[in-house]
């Protein structure tokens, strides 16, 4: 399995140290954030991060994210489909060619299934529009939190799955995972094709209800089962990207050089 990181991981850091840290660390592959790549794109060219990135011989896996566009108004959607074209354009030129989709949260609990199915499928549609323009992939990521629109891995294969659309991928988040409540035996339910990208983290024990992004921590330093999930990934043939990505904000204020170092070791505890 090749190694990532998530810029979210040291979302304080600027860019230019990120890659170098992240690349000494021994990473392969980075996925960059949209706000992170805008900003860093203020000051520098499309040239210059492309230069980093191969200075450091690093992959941009994909772009962070298109976030909650399945059920939010449709002004917010054309925000959503601008910044989307924008990265679009910059990964043709830096060789990143995949996007991950992040659905709604429910502002109405009782909204049916079949709404949701069919309002995603529509901004999916949409989405996959701009994804075939620029020769992209279109990735989409469950979200475990209860008030998620979508947070059951098989509710979003029957949205990805679906005629309208073209071929899309599901991005899968141990935390999402596991407070979403589905067991490793549900990593069967997924087709490898259909499998894009692992993002890897682990969790304060909390109960499930009560956690937060915030409480992401370093792989073998919480309570989730990863080493059973690691194994079932390689029972089903999984072997592409594995990418941690944390949002602890206490993680940001310590030296990216070091944290870094720290993610390899303790990924490398489960993934050799």
């Amino acid at each position: 399995m090749k190694l990532a990181i998530n810029q979210a991981t040291l979302m304080q850091t600027p860019m230019d140290i990120f890659l170098n840290a992240v690349s000494l660390a021994g990473f392969e592959g980075v996925e960059l954030r949209r706000d992170q790549t805008f900003n860093y794109l203020k000051n520098h060219s499309v040239k210059e991060l492309k230069k980093n990135l191969d200075a450091n011989n690093l992959k941009c896996v994909t772009f962070n994210a298109i976030e909650l566009f399945s059920l939010c108004p449709e002004e917010e959607f054309k925000i959503i489909l601008d910044y989307t074209e924008k990265l679009m354009k910059i990964g043709n030129q830096i060789d990143c060619n995949t996007i991950i989709s992040v659905p709604s949260f429910l502002n109405d609990l009782s909204m049916s299934e079949a709404k949701i199915i069919s309002k995603t499928i529509e901004r999916l549609e949409r989405l996959a529009q701009l994804a075939e323009k620029y020769d992209f992939r279109l990735g989409f990521e469950p979200l475990g939190f209860i008030n998620c629109s979508v947070r059951k891995i098989d509710l979003a294969l029957k949205i990805i799955e679906n005629e309208k659309l073209p071929e899309m991928g599901l991005i899968i988040d141990t935390f999402h995972y596991f407070i979403g409540e589905h067991s490793i035996n549900q990593l069967n339910n997924i087709p490898l094709e259909k499998l894009w990208l692992i993002h890897i983290n682990d969790a304060i024990e909390k109960p499930f209800k009560e956690l937060q992004d915030s409480h992401r921590i370093l792989p073998c330093q919480g309570f989730f089962n990863l080493e059973m999930f690691v194994n079932k990934l390689k029972e089903i043939g999984y072997n592409d990207w594995i990418s941690l990505e944390l949002f602890n904000e206490e993680i940001w204020r310590q030296d990216p050089y070091q944290i870094a170092k720290e993610a390899m070791t303790s990924i490398r505890k489960i993934i050799v």
